[in-house]
């Protein structure tokens, strides 16, 4: 008998060091900012609207579940859907600038290729 009082006494101490755990969690204010700025940002920009919009739509997701987490006071989980959303953006950001730059390299390839084309046309044979 004297074990179970024990082990009933041990559990109840896990459990309240438990809820202690994450009572003392801080709320993941910088977090959400920073996230939520970054979010803005890109989906600011045309060019990640058309070229990563998958991407954008997860940043979105997961930025408004961080805003639910925080309202609930799940800040372990806020603070991770927030660091999420803002990897998303930045995904969403760079793959824009990707497609931004092969387009880029298309256009100077086909200038080298014209004037390769005009000065072979232009030397003598």
């Amino acid at each position: 008998m004297h074990s179970s009082a024990l082990i009933r006494t041990a559990t109840a101490a896990l459990a309240l060091g438990a809820l202690a755990a994450c009572s003392s969690t801080p709320a993941p204010t910088e977090q959400m900012a920073v996230s939520r700025t970054t979010v803005n940002r890109v989906a600011a920009a045309p060019a990640v609207a058309t070229s990563a919009p998958v991407q954008l739509q997860q940043a979105r997701e997961k930025l408004m579940q961080a805003e639910k987490a925080m309202a609930e006071k799940d800040y372990v989980a806020a603070r991770r859907l927030a660091a999420e959303a803002e990897v998303d953006a930045r995904v969403a950001e760079t793959r824009a600038d990707a497609a931004s730059n092969a387009a880029n390299l298309t256009q100077v390839q086909d200038g080298i290729r014209a004037l390769q084309e005009e000065i072979n046309r232009r030397s003598p044979r």
